[in-house]
């Protein structure tokens, strides 16, 4: 089974012993990911993690990298969905049995069959160490059984659980969660995402970009009517996914100079985004999933690159006022916010740097730096 070495615990910050923390995080196969890691391990957390070792990111199956990363175990996944899967539990019942840990950090919802694996693995290995969750879960949910149950367990037995968005932190609550609840915003890599070229100042000419997963609820088609018969706007689509072929053939008969470039690797993602005059996020809201954070967002707004966003979910959260809120499914509406910015060069760059101030608070340090504290008040 894959691994690396695990390396030996670092010296905590001030010269007082630092905490040992296991993390499990199925998205840790990408590299970039792992900075909120490293960081915490820069300020003296000793972190071992553990990432699956590989992962559905972006439409596209990703195999764990490990790079200079030397305190990452990999452990295979049973299972392709958030919730629905469970790690091979050798590797971890095996770090639990060797070492102690003064806190156990899953990454995953209280509702996830993962969650519940971790709980029972640390039970078996009679290990004491507060268990944190993660959750971004922004619409109220009643599962069915047996998760239901699984939920109520994992919100009984965690000392603490980080959120990415204000709302999933209030759902917590309203289930019956009594513990630490800390808000922490998914980061980016601001160094590495950072303007370049100057944006385009050609009035009425517009290259749009659209970087994600290519599902229904994504909203691509709706991006796309929005587009049709628009001279002198470009749409490029980056990404994967269930309904890549039905957006293609959407597009043909709109009229819309669109590129669909597939899956393109996260080190690449840089200088995609500074192609871009305008980046649109048209979410869809569905019963069952709204928007939860949009790491997009985030990294075309450390870009320096305009967003436009669906009014919905937590991506009023994300973009504040450094972006245009549109309202979700509404063509006519995004195609008259998008030729306002391109009559406007002046706007854009003005909102592109909007983004890019506003992208500070999501930096990985930024986001370590209360990461720790978190993990400092729940193991008190």
């Amino acid at each position: 089974m894959p691994r690396t070495s695990i390396s030996a615990r670092p010296s905590g910050v001030g010269g007082s012993e630092s905490l040992s923390v296991l993390r499990i995080y199925h998205s840790a196969v990408i590299g970039t990911w792992r900075e909120r890691d490293r960081q915490l391990r820069a300020r003296g957390v000793n972190v071992t993690l553990v990432s699956a070792a590989t992962w559905d990111e972006g439409g596209r199956q990703v195999a764990y990298a490990p790079g200079a990363d030397d305190f990452v175990m990999t452990s295979r996944t049973f299972g392709n969905k958030p919730n629905l899967f469970v790690y091979d539990p050798r590797p971890i019942f095996r770090l639990l049995r060797s070492e102690r840990f003064d806190l156990i950090d899953a990454h995953e919802e209280p509702c996830s069959l993962a969650a519940t694996e971790v709980l029972l693995l640390r039970w078996l290995a009679r290990s004491r160490a507060p268990v944190t969750l993660y959750s971004a879960q922004n619409i109220f949910k009643r599962y069915p059984l047996p998760f239901r149950w699984m939920e109520r367990r994992a919100l009984r037995a965690a000392a603490g659980i980080h959120v990415c968005n204000t709302v999933a932190g209030d759902i917590t609550r309203r289930k019956g969660f009594t513990g630490t609840v800390e808000m922490l915003p998914l980061g980016v890599d601001i160094e590495r995402f950072h303007p370049e070229l100057p944006p385009s100042t050609e009035p009425g000419a517009l290259r749009i970009g659209y970087v994600g997963r290519l599902d229904a609820h994504k909203g691509v088609e709706v991006l796309i009517d929005a587009v049709a018969g628009q001279p002198g706007w470009t749409l490029h689509i980056v990404g994967d996914g269930p309904t890549a072929a039905d957006i293609g053939r959407h597009a043909a008969p709109c009229g819309v100079q669109v590129t669909i470039s597939g899956f393109v690797p996260t080190e690449d993602l840089p200088d995609v985004y500074r192609s871009f005059d305008v980046v649109v996020v048209p979410s869809l809201e569905t019963p069952s999933w709204t928007e939860q954070f949009c790491r997009v967002a985030v990294e075309a707004m450390a870009s320096g690159v305009p967003v436009v966003a669906s009014d919905s979910g937590a991506l009023p959260e994300v973009v504040g006022d450094a972006g245009v809120l549109v309202p979700p499914g509404d063509a006519s509406a995004l195609r008259r916010t998008l030729a306002e910015l391109a009559s406007d060069p002046a706007r854009r760059a003005m909102l592109g740097q909007a983004g890019r101030d506003r992208s500070r608070r999501f930096a990985w340090a930024s986001v370590a730096e209360n990461q720790h504290r978190f993990y400092d008040t729940v193991a008190r």
